[in-house]
């Protein structure tokens, strides 16, 4: 088993003091790890506004312990993760424990410095993520409060399995995709990704400012709700250029009714099931028609619209301008 424990609130020292561990080297602030250990790389980003950014993306080649050490100095840690567990995963926080196996785990969470934080996972994990490290401070003036008291009291009361675990959407995955993908050449390569860090913050804590608002969270939905809507919502997203699952069949797959399936995904996601698959259906067409690889017919065709005016209703209801127009605009 590979075990890597930490208590640095400076991502730079942290992927240096793993890199001396692993002996391997950094380039451009990007460690790749050895094929014993790992395929793939973790990449460190200070943003202009200060923060520190992880990008993480590899599979694991052996069992694995992660052990963030708590400290008294008082940071917070935005994780946004896509975990794909083949054997077993133990997320452990302070002395919250939860346990995974054989299923994915798509989630953004927060944790902070003065509790412990660990993932104890199985040979064969794939781990994708995005993690966002400020202080107590910077996160008060975010939220636009006088003390960080005000801040746990408003927003933090964060368990491992209460509604606060965020699952993972379409736009958390495109934000995140965007910040993976963005050229290490480009002059703009710094602000792009702050912008889609500031967005992915944003999201998150408007999300749950929303939820706790909303009188249906007086009692939240269970861990097994929403693994059961995070099922729905993989197998939306699974091909979105193939007809949707019926809510008949979407219920069967979860064992629930399709009462429940309608209200519990709208909870948590934000839309009602076809609303939410016909918008990243949109979004598809939106990167295809910006690659410049495909004509708008081409693209109208690939989703299954036989009528080309009606693609091209769905997308100005979508987007606000015509397809056609797209590429003007951008």
């Amino acid at each position: 088993m590979f075990q890597f424990d930490y208590s640095y609130t400076d991502y730079g020292q942290l992927m240096n003091e793993l890199a001396q561990r692993l002996n391997a080297p950094v380039v451009n602030n990007r460690l790749l790890f050895p094929e014993q250990i790992a395929s793939g790389s973790l990449t460190f980003v200070k943003l202009p506004n200060g923060i520190h950014v992880n990008i993480i993306n590899c599979r694991m080649n052996q069992d694995w312990l992660l052990c963030r050490k708590k400290i008294r100095e008082e940071y917070y840690i935005l994780r946004f993760h896509e975990l794909t567990i083949p054997d077993t995963l133990e997320i452990r926080i302070g002395k919250e424990r939860l346990k995974e196996s054989h299923t994915t785990r798509s989630i953004a969470y927060l944790t902070n410095t003065l509790s412990d934080w660990a993932y104890l996972g199985a040979k064969g994990t794939i781990y994708k993520g995005i993690d966002v490290l400020f202080d107590a401070s910077w996160l008060a003036g975010y939220l636009g409060v006088k003390n960080i008291d005000d801040v746990l009291s408003t927003y933090l009361s964060l368990q491992v399995e209460n509604v606060h675990t965020e699952p993972l959407d379409s736009e958390y995955r495109r934000l995140m995709q965007e910040v993976v993908e963005v050229d290490d050449s480009s002059p703009m390569r710094l602000a792009i990704i702050q912008n889609r860090i500031m967005l992915l913050i944003e999201r998150f804590f408007m999300r749950i400012y929303e939820r706790k608002k909303n009188s249906h969270f007086d009692v939240p939905l269970s861990k097994t709700d929403i693994d059961r809507m995070m099922q729905v919502e993989t197998a939306l997203s699974r091909n979105i250029f193939e007809p949707a699952p019926t809510i008949s069949q979407l219920a069967k797959m979860v064992s629930i009714s399709e009462s429940k399936l309608k209200k519990d995904f709208k909870l948590i996601y934000g839309l009602p099931v076809y609303e939410y698959f016909q918008k990243i259906r949109m979004q598809a067409a939106k990167d295809k028609l910006l690659s410049g690889d495909h004509s708008v017919k081409e693209v109208a065709m690939e989703l299954g619209y036989s009528n080309l005016s009606n693609f091209t209703i769905a997308f100005k209801k979508e987007f606000g301008l015509l397809p056609s127009k797209l590429l003007t605009a951008y």
